[in-house]
C-alpha cells in the first residue's frame, strides 16, 4: 500500500475526520482493496480504528459483516456497474446499519458506470443518511463525472510503490511543500529551480503531485472554510488560499489530475516534467 497515502488515512481515523464519500484509484488492485477494507474497518470498528480484534473488524476480514455491502461488476461477469445496482444501493442505504453504527458501501469498478448510473449515484452520496458511507475504488478516475469527483475526497495510489522507502516519501513530499510555496510567488525562478530536481530523478513525479494535490486540495479547506485537511502542509494550503483564487486552485487540482493520468498510462516522463512548470505557472497565472 502506498505508505504516505496510508498515513494520511491513519490520521484522518484518529483524528475522526474519514469523509462519507471515499475514491480509491491507481495503484494495484490488490492495494485499492486493501485500502478500501482498512476503511470500511475503521467506520464499523467497535474502538473506532481497525483494530483488528473486535466481532466488527473480524467479520470485515472475513467478508461477512452485514454493514460492509461490496458491489462490483466483476463479480456479477458484467462488463459495466449498472445504473439498476445503483438503485438498489440508493433504496438499501435508507435502511439502518444491522450491527454497526455506519454502513458502509465499497463500489468497485466504478469507472465502469455510464453517466446515468454516475448520476443516480450523486444522488445519493450528495446527501446520504448519517450513517451511511461510500468508498468508490477504480482503476482510473479519467472516465467519472466532475460533480462525482467534487463529492468525494479522493486517494491516488500511484504506482506500486514497493520497494520505495519512508525516507523516499517525505523527501518527495518535501520537496512538494517547497514547489507549492514557490508556486505562490509571482517569480518562477525558485519553482523552476525545485522542478529540475525531476531530471535527476523522474521517479519523483508521482508522489511528489500526489503530495501536491493533497495540498491544493487542503487550500481549497481553508478557502470554504472547513477543517477538514489532508496533508501535513496547513501552512503552505493556508499561504495558496491567500495567494490564489478558489476557481485556480481547483484548476492545479485538475492539472494534478492530468499529470497523474498520463503518468499512469505511461506517458513519456521527460516531456511530462517539460511541461510541469509551465502547466502549473500558467494556470495560476495565466502567463
Amino acid at each position: 500500500m502506498n505508505n504516505e497515502i496510508f498515513q494520511t488515512v491513519n490520521e484522518l481515523i484518529k483524528n475522526k475526520k474519514l469523509p462519507h464519500a471515499i475514491l480509491i484509484d491507481a495503484g494495484s488492485a490488490c492495494a485499492r482493496d486493501e485500502l478500501a477494507l482498512y476503511i470500511a474497518g475503521a467506520f464499523v470498528c467497535e474502538n473506532g480504528i481497525p483494530c483488528n480484534n473486535c466481532i466488527n473488524c473480524l467479520k470485515v476480514q472475513n467478508g461477512s459483516h452485514p454493514d460492509v455491502i461490496i458491489s462490483d461488476p466483476d463479480a456479477e461477469n458484467e462488463k459495466t456497474f449498472k445504473i439498476g445496482v445503483v438503485r438498489d444501493i440508493r433504496k438499501d442505504a435508507y435502511i439502518m446499519p444491522n450491527e454497526a453504527k455506519h454502513k458502509v458501501y465499497i463500489l468497485k469498478n466504478v469507472d465502469r458506470m455510464n453517466i446515468q448510473a454516475q448520476n443516480a449515484l450523486l444522488k445519493i452520496i450528495e446527501e446520504p443518511p448519517e450513517y451511511a458511507r461510500f468508498i468508490l475504488v477504480c482503476e482510473s478516475r479519467a472516465a467519472l463525472l466532475e460533480t462525482i469527483m467534487s463529492r468525494v475526497t479522493p486517494f491516488n495510489l500511484g504506482a506500486d510503490d514497493h520497494g520505495i522507502s519512508n525516507e523516499y516519501l517525505q523527501a518527495a513530499d518535501g520537496l512538494a511543500d517547497k514547489l507549492v510555496r514557490a508556486l505562490a510567488s509571482v517569480t518562477e525562478l525558485e519553482f523552476m529551480r525545485l522542478t529540475a530536481q525531476f531530471e535527476k530523478d523522474k521517479e519523483l513525479l508521482s508522489p511528489v503531485l500526489s503530495s501536491m494535490q493533497l495540498i491544493f486540495r487542503d487550500a481549497v479547506a481553508v478557502s470554504t472554510g472547513s477543517n477538514l485537511l489532508l496533508s501535513s502542509h496547513s501552512e503552505t494550503a493556508k499561504i495558496i488560499a491567500s495567494k490564489l483564487p478558489l476557481r485556480t486552485i481547483i484548476e492545479l487540482i485538475r492539472v494534478t489530475e492530468h499529470f497523474f493520468e498520463c503518468i499512469n498510462k505511461n506517458a513519456n516522463k521527460n516531456l511530462l516534467i517539460t511541461r510541469l512548470c509551465s502547466v502549473l505557472r500558467n494556470t495560476a497565472y495565466g502567463s
